[in-house]
């Protein structure tokens, strides 16, 4: 199998897709910041050493120009999933948006210097960069956003840093493909949840559900996107010879929170969680592109957040409470 290179291989994406691609019998070669740091890079060894594939962990530092020029050296395809996701932060420009920007630029930069056997380079976006979250427009055609669309509305004084860097780093990527030459295709995922194979506590989306699990509901109606589905999307755009563009990788409706705290309950009866306020699932997206194009079948939200809530127990990164004894 070809030989591929994975950035910000200790992601919570990123340990997926090099999963999926390890399993396939691919040949990863997966950047990180440090290969010495065992609690970031033990549960990638761990899948190298139960998997066919092979996997070379290579060190650089994505705000570094030229970091990645020797890592991307004979590979087929590049998977740059590196970027910061956290939604707060004491300088957003400084901590989150001038890294994702500078950082694509630079990862694109060496895909360039590597054209000669990079057939294609697969970008995490996000549905970040189609709407903004509190003051969001509507979308351009119909009632549900699609890839056409594009946030235009989110600002880092108004409290979106996260939403712009997604933005800017995805067009920051789409001007570097089109000047380069480069074949590039960039998925767009939700709020990524599903199973975990770290034992890292310090992803957004793990602090989210670990709260779950211990007994405390959270506000909202998320969109999900499940990390196997995001990872599998991945894979299929660098395999399928007409993949192109953007792809929205998520759920079509939103997920009140009564469901959340049912399916837990379902999936640990012994278990005591609080109950999430009710609602009705909403319609925000269209997926259709991504099932038609790449065959990608989506995974139930329900059997998302039931396999993540497992895996968080199975692994002690979240203790449920137990129902206490009825007298």
């Amino acid at each position: 199998m070809p030989l591929v290179a994975v950035t910000g291989g200790a992601g919570y994406v990123a340990s997926e897709l090099i999963h999926q691609l390890l399993a396939k019998g691919y040949s990863v070669r997966a950047t990180v910041r440090s290969k010495a740091d065992t609690a970031k890079v033990a549960h990638l060894e761990a899948l190298a050493a139960a998997l066919p594939g092979s996997l070379e962990l290579v060190e650089a530092d994505l705000l570094q120009p030229g970091s990645f020029d020797a890592a991307f050296a004979g590979c087929s395809a590049i998977f740059h999933t590196a970027s910061p996701f956290f939604l707060q932060a004491g300088d957003p420009q400084a901590e989150l948006v001038d890294p994702a920007v500078q950082g694509t630029r630079n990862v694109m930069a060496a895909a360039a210097k590597n054209k000669g056997s990079v057939k294609r380079v697969v970008l995490t976006s996000s549905c970040a960069a189609i709407k903004g979250n509190a003051n969001a427009a509507a979308p351009k055609v119909g009632t549900t956003y699609s890839e056409a669309d594009w946030n235009e509305t989110s600002t880092v004084e108004g409290g979106e840093a996260y939403w712009v860097s997604k933005v800017q780093a995805e067009k920051a990527a789409w001007e570097v493909a089109e000047r380069e030459g480069l074949h590039l295709v960039t998925i767009l995922p939700e709020f990524i949840m599903g199973p975990v194979l770290s034992s890292r506590t310090d992803a957004t989306s793990m602090g989210y559900l670990k709260a779950w699990v211990e007994g405390r509901a959270q506000a909202g109606s998320p969109v999900f996107a499940d990390v196997r589905d995001v990872a599998r999307a991945h894979v299929l755009a660098a395999e399928i010879p007409d993949a192109s563009g953007r792809y929205i990788v998520a759920a079509s409706h939103s997920t009140p929170a009564a469901l959340i705290s049912g399916w837990l309950q379902e999936r640990f009866p012994e278990c005591a969680f609080e109950a999430g306020e009710a609602g009705q699932p909403e319609e925000k997206n269209s997926n259709s592109r991504v099932q038609k194009e790449l065959g990608l079948a989506l995974t139930p939200v329900k059997e998302t957040i039931q396999d993540m809530a497992s895996t968080l127990v199975a692994l002690g990164l979240a203790v449920p409470k137990l129902r206490q004894q009825q007298a």
